[in-house]
């Protein structure tokens, strides 16, 4: 197996990156053999707006190439272009529904909440 950093699929990705075809040659040699980490997606989705990239693009195509069925990593890319923060994202398709944070935004998406401030949620 041959893992791959984020800048092997920037080339992928981005349409007029100078290693384009270097990138497109070594898929082609580890046809099947390329994996990532979650530290790679994470990256990508940051970089995803500085290059005009669509998160949920991105992610569906790295998983391709990855052969890759985790599909926290789409929840979160639709996360993320929905407005929701990248590192938020994540924590939010890791907890299972329920999270402990301060942070506002893990209710505004529907997951149960133990807010480390103390407050009480909103009555509705």
């Amino acid at each position: 197996m041959t893992y791959a950093d984020t800048d092997f699929f920037l080339a992928l990705l981005k349409p007029n990156d100078w290693l384009r075809e270097n990138a497109r040659r070594i898929m082609k040699e580890e046809q099947s053999k390329i994996y990532t980490s979650e530290a790679t997606y994470i990256e990508l989705m940051l970089l995803a707006k500085r290059y005009g990239l669509d998160p949920v693009r991105i992610t569906i195509d790295v998983m391709a190439i990855c052969n890759e069925k985790n599909g926290e990593y789409q929840a979160a890319a639709e996360l993320i272009t929905q407005g929701v923060g990248v590192f938020d994202s994540f924590h939010a398709v890791h907890s299972n529904g329920k999270i402990i944070s301060s942070d506002k935004i893990y209710r505004k998406i529907g997951l149960k909440q133990i807010d480390l401030s103390g407050e009480k949620p909103d009555k509705q």
